[in-house]
């Protein structure tokens, strides 16, 4: 009986098992498809439009003329409302579970630990992307009164997009390089770049508050981009490559 037990139930812990790795390769491929939009969308909406349409974004050591000039654009309603929800919250979040996913998925509880506080952090840093996108599709409506007002709205974006959304995202950029040194799903140098992202990130932060090399702003920019590049082709290889579990076959009775 208890033979006869046994055969019957090991081939459906089997079946869940299996099943349970299905599903996460489903997840690691929503994930890298995610990540390509973000990456796209980071690069387009964020960068080379807003350069092409106004040049080099402002900081607060812009003349304050400049600053209302360059957001007397009004693409930038659109991209900051819009594209930038799109970016910041559809797509960043499903992105960062299947990094979780797969960095976590090892036997190092190290990088289990830092994959979980990456994703974490990720969903905190979430809303100050769609505060900061929120505020900058504002500014555009501000450009065109009163330059007081306008000037304490900038100042409230660039603090909330150039301090609290840099450290945020060094945080959880860094989280995650940390587990993949200590996992086997990245190549190691993955990880590494992403600690040099990191504290550029911080380093950027340093913007509103302090006097910081102009120079820092495009090597940490290139950086980023480079590191997010890197990802996104290493979690679509994980998302390629064939589950285990397919094609389980039940135990002979």
């Amino acid at each position: 009986m208890a033979f006869c037990y046994k055969n019957a139930v090991l081939p459906l812990r089997q079946a869940r098992k299996g099943a349970s790795k299905v599903r996460a390769s489903f997840e690691v491929q929503v994930g890298a498809a995610a990540g390509w939009i973000g990456l796209i969308g980071v690069f387009v909406a964020f960068i080379a439009i807003p350069t092409a349409i106004a040049g080099q974004p402002p900081t607060v050591n812009t003349a304050p003329p400049d600053v209302m000039a360059y957001f007397r654009h009004p693409e930038f309603a659109l991209i900051n409302g819009v594209l930038g929800v799109f970016v910041g919250i559809v797509a960043i979040v499903p992105f960062g579970y299947a990094l979780r996913s797969i960095l976590g998925s090892g036997n190092d509880p190290r990088a289990r630990t830092f994959a979980d506080l990456g994703f974490a952090l990720m969903l905190v840093t979430a809303p100050v992307y769609l505060v900061s996108s929120a505020l900058g599709a504002m500014l555009v409506q501000a450009a065109n009164g009163d330059p007081a007002t306008f000037a304490s709205l900038f100042r409230l974006y660039d603090v909330m997009y150039d301090g609290g959304a840099d450290i945020l995202e060094g945080a959880w950029i860094g989280a995650f390089s940390i587990a993949a040194l200590w996992g086997t799903s990245f190549p190691r140098w993955v990880g590494w770049l992403g600690v040099v992202v990191t504290l550029s990130r911080w380093i950027k932060a340093f913007v509103p508050v302090a006097q910081v090399p102009e120079i820092v702003i495009p090597i940490g920019g290139v950086l980023f981009l480079a590191w997010f590049l890197a990802v996104v082709v290493a979690l679509t290889l994980e998302a390629r490559r064939p589950s285990a579990a397919r094609g389980v076959a039940p135990a002979a009775a």
